[in-house]
């Protein structure tokens, strides 16, 4: 059952809209509906589905079970297959059967081609009724834009990232024929949208040089915060130190995924010299990921193991507690060969929670973070500007309160979920009424 989100009332212009709620896969589905997530782009989706259906939207959620069978269902209720007419056929399912067991033979990977087309015909029978078709890029997946374009229904894309670099950055690269359909099948979405929502001007600048789209059909939104989840609470902050065994301590916290963008490990060696004149200074670590154990290793080898806690996970509901006990809070993001299109939801949390952020001058973090008014920036991959950043804070509290004044005002009024859904409503309205986006 999805918890609404804490907004605010108010008069809105924008009438209830049956929005046909389209995910990858249905696991997404079945952790929005759920609890915890350990997944940031999931609890992106939860929340502004949360928010939706809070605002009186009437949601359904579409997503693929495995290759042929989707699944939908309202938010309260659980998943149900969506019903298929033609490619439920004996046929049709023989077809594709004796085309995989061709690809076999010559070893061409799995191309989707049968797939969509379950999913096309699925969604010509569960979108009809709905207002809008609002659809997470995922890769190989075409048959939500396919059954919006045939039913002329309007069509609204959620671009996160560009999934072919993050692979590529991942050392994970989609090869030959699996990354020419792949893009071919994105393509077909992006030139299929009515309207693209992407999460920072580097992902609209990419999507307009890289994919030759026009600037009209593409809105920026970035990610936002509760700002009444995330604010600052002095005495969950003194109850959370207590259970730390933290009196005084200039405390460091970082948030999120052990992931290769997320540079942990400059983060780790910056501490290690603020450590060096501030002896008493502690770094907790908030997340799990595939670099976590390398991560704790490098902390031992560092020595600095005993400065440094790595939590694991943790439930986002909980998450405040740690972030309001701490005095720093850290993004550091790995240096890239371009901007990136990162629009970090912890950056969001750190600021609405009051905190003295360290963020990575990339992509749009440069943008919200004002060197010096809210928050410090230093280069990616600097090990000695981060540690010089995160000791001047340990050295000088009234620069830190003061710059975590600024970043929960900044918060407050730009990057709240409120004003996020407002523009997305705003957005559906626009392409409801096919006007250009704005």
């Amino acid at each position: 059952m999805l918890n609404p989100p804490r907004v605010r009332e108010r008069k809105r212009s924008i009438h209830p809209m049956k929005i046909a709620y389209c995910l990858p896969d249905q696991r997404w589905v079945e952790e929005i509906q759920g609890g915890n997530t350990t997944d940031a782009a999931h609890l992106q989706q939860k929340y502004i589905a949360e928010g939706l259906c809070a605002r009186g939207h009437t949601i359904t959620f579409i997503a693929p079970r495995d290759f042929d069978q989707v699944m939908y269902a309202h938010p309260s209720n659980p998943l149900t297959p969506a019903p298929q007419t033609w490619t439920a056929s004996g046929w049709f399912k023989l077809t594709g059967k004796l085309v995989w067991k061709f690809q076999q033979l010559f070893h061409i990977p799995y191309l989707n081609f049968f797939s969509n087309l379950h999913r096309f015909n699925a969604c010509l029978h569960c979108l009809p009724g709905h207002d809008v078709a609002f659809e997470r890029n995922s890769l190989y997946n075409s048959g939500v834009a396919m059954a919006s374009k045939d039913l002329n229904m309007p069509y609204v894309m959620f671009f996160d990232a560009d999934q072919f670099i993050e692979l590529d950055f991942m050392g994970k690269p989609l090869k030959g024929l699996l990354r020419w359909n792949a893009k071919r099948f994105l393509r077909y979405n992006l030139n299929t949208a009515n309207c693209i929502i992407c999460v920072s001007e580097s992902a609209k600048k990419h999507l307009i040089t890289n994919w030759d789209l026009p600037s009209n059909r593409i809105i920026v939104l970035p990610n936002a915060v509760d700002v009444e989840h995330f604010k600052p609470d002095p005495k969950m902050r003194a109850e959370t130190r207590a259970s730390l065994r933290i009196a005084t301590n200039p405390l460091v916290i970082f948030v999120g995924s052990f992931y290769p963008w997320h540079d942990v490990a400059t983060l780790l060696k910056a501490f290690a010299i603020v450590l060096k004149t501030h002896t008493e200074a502690r770094l907790i670590l908030i997340g799990d990921g595939t670099e976590r154990e390398k991560m704790t290793v490098l902390s031992t080898e560092l020595g600095i193991g005993h400065a440094v806690q790595f939590i694991g996970f943790v439930g986002h509901a909980d998450v405040p507690y740690f972030v309001n006990a701490a005095d720093i809070a850290v993004v550091p993001v790995q240096k890239m060969k371009a901007d990136m299109w990162l629009s970090p939801m912890k950056l969001f949390e750190y600021m609405a929670s009051g905190k003295a952020v360290v963020a990575t001058a990339s992509g749009q973090i440069k943008e919200v973070v004002k060197d010096g008014r809210n928050g410090l920036l230093v280069s990616a991959g600097d090990t000695e500007n981060m540690a010089e950043a995160i000791g001047r804070l340990a050295a000088d509290t009234d620069l830190g309160v003061r710059l975590g004044r600024q970043a929960r005002e900044d918060a407050v009024q730009n990057h709240s979920w409120e004003q996020y859904l407002s523009r997305l409503e705003n957005v559906f309205g626009d392409v409801l009424l096919r006007k250009e986006v704005k």
